[in-house]
């Protein structure tokens, strides 16, 4: 652990963006691979395509058709590259606030290569809202909240408003997912966060990675 720890407290910063959102943003060299850090956090990489692997992988074992995929909270892409991996037919919309998030998993993350992704720079949550009050409602069968500034969800990702909005968007037999931390005071803030969550869906089932909870829900 130490010499992990080691490796990614002397990486070499190869890339720094000043965010409106997300303050300094820095790409890093560790391990000989671009690493995206954020408020003090690790965005990008292994462990974040280990969690989204899982993910994805129960959804393919439980014979889910995804053909249209909603992504709210972009980043380097991380989450598109295991939905295209499982289901390379997919249609993918990625949203994401941050300009410079996209400018950087274009240059270092390959995220131009991901096929089927449409790039949206919006705020997520005026974005789910302004889906869901077209005329024709798009639906999507999997939908991925996966939003952070540093290590903390904004506040309009945890609304009932937003969870509404969400449901009018998930097509019939779909899944909503939430990427939620799961150390610290994250842990207990986990716990009321699924009851309100348990209120919307019909069902909910969680998911545990190393650091992080994933959330299902669906109807």
């Amino acid at each position: 652990m130490k010499c992990w720890l080691k490796n990614y407290l002397t990486a070499q910063t190869i890339k720094e963006y000043r965010s409106a959102h997300n303050g300094l943003i820095k790409v890093i060299l560790a391990f000989n691979k671009p690493r995206l850090m954020m408020g003090g956090m690790l965005q990008s990489g292994k462990m974040m395509r280990d969690i989204w692997n899982k993910a994805l992988g129960k959804i393919k074992k439980e014979n889910r058709q995804i053909n249209q995929a909603l992504i709210i909270g972009l980043g380097c892409g991380d989450c598109a590259f295991e939905i295209q991996k499982y289901y390379p037919e997919a249609q993918m919309t990625g949203v994401e606030i941050d300009e410079q998030v996209i400018e950087a998993a274009q240059c270092y993350f390959n995220l131009a290569t991901v096929k089927n992704l449409k790039i949206a720079i919006a705020d997520g949550v005026k974005y789910a809202d302004k889906l869901a009050k077209q005329k024709t409602i798009k639906k999507f069968d999997l939908i991925i909240v996966d939003a952070f500034i540093g290590d903390q969800m904004p506040k309009g990702f945890k609304t009932k408003k937003f969870f509404t909005a969400l449901t009018k968007l998930l097509a019939p037999k779909g899944v909503v997912i939430y990427n939620h931390l799961f150390f610290h005071e994250h842990k207990e803030n986990a716990a009321g966060f699924i009851k309100e969550l348990e209120n919307v869906f019909g069902e909910i089932t969680l998911m545990r990675t190393r650091s992080n909870l994933l959330i299902f829900g669906w109807f």
